[in-house]
């Protein structure tokens, strides 16, 4: 669902500047207002600009095919994760606006409006999102401690009673964007080792505590650093008890201000990334 809010919040905002585009998605998906393109390769005179949107660059064939197809377009991706690893796929793109990965970074692009943040009612259990991201083979053989990660924030969950609620974020049939969007307002904090499941929650209004389950840090734990978020954990520096502590600090003083702070940082790095994306897909045509 981050992917594709990412897409739809860029487009908005290239048609707002003028740019008429398509937007390209498999029919599979079913988005109504989209291209629905099975084969690129049939539309591959067609386009001269490309626009990556949101991801991490990685070397996947249907990444693969996809620029090979369009070899004669300029290829731009924007709010992409650049993973060391995969320094040749990202070399095959003529521009690219990072969240994450290069020297100069911008921001994700998938947030674009907030909820207020409020204190639940302490009469009644609280109930958590577990948002977990699974493996993530992408950063390299033994790079993941997924299973470490959930089993902390699941043992945590459960540790102090919580009710949880699993919230995936990957859009199929039966999991469509609605229910994700209410799952995520049905609950009173999340725990997750997703980059969107940490940055829907708050901007939803709810405290998230996130672990970042690459060795070394991947995408969370450096993009919410840079929002000051007081309750993003490293894989390394997590454990039962340092969880523990910070979850009795956040249920004693719940943090609204934190957490609507938090919010106006989103907002404004996301609005400053999509301005940055429009303004090289301009340069990119002209």
């Amino acid at each position: 669902m981050g992917d594709l809010d990412a897409v739809n919040n860029l487009s908005a905002a290239l048609r707002r500047a003028g740019h008429d585009h398509d937007v390209l998605s498999h029919p599979t998906l079913g988005i109504a207002d989209h291209r629905q393109t099975k084969d690129l390769f049939d539309i591959r005179n067609e386009i001269k600009t490309l626009v990556f949107v949101c991801g991490p660059l990685v070397e996947v064939d249907e990444l693969a095919d996809l620029l090979a197809v369009q070899r004669k377009a300029r290829k731009i991706a924007v709010g992409v994760s650049v993973i060391p690893c995969h320094k040749a796929m990202a070399s095959r793109f003529d521009a690219i606006l990072a969240r994450d990965g290069l020297p100069r970074t911008s921001f994700d692009l998938a947030i674009s409006r907030s909820w207020p943040s409020a204190k639940p009612s302490p009469s009644r259990r609280l109930r958590a999102g577990l948002c977990f991201r699974g493996d993530q083979r992408d950063y390299g053989k033994g790079m993941t401690e997924w299973v470490r990660a959930e089993r902390l924030l699941s043992q945590l969950a459960e540790a102090f009673g919580l009710e949880t609620e699993p919230i995936d974020t990957v859009l199929k049939p039966g999991n469509e964007a609605a229910k994700i969007e209410s799952q995520f307002e049905n609950v009173d904090l999340i725990l997750t080792t997703r980059l969107h499941g940490s940055l829907y929650g708050l901007s939803r209004g709810k405290p998230v505590i996130a672990l970042d389950q690459i060795r070394g840090t991947g995408k969370v734990k450096p993009i919410l650093d840079r929002l000051n978020w007081p309750f993003a954990y490293s894989i390394e520096e997590a454990n039962e008890s340092l969880l523990a502590r910070q979850m009795r600090q956040l249920m004693a003083e719940w943090p609204v201000e934190a957490v609507t702070k938090a919010q106006k940082t989103i907002l404004d790095l996301s609005s400053g990334a999509r301005a940055d994306a429009v303004a090289m897909i301009t340069q990119a045509r002209r």
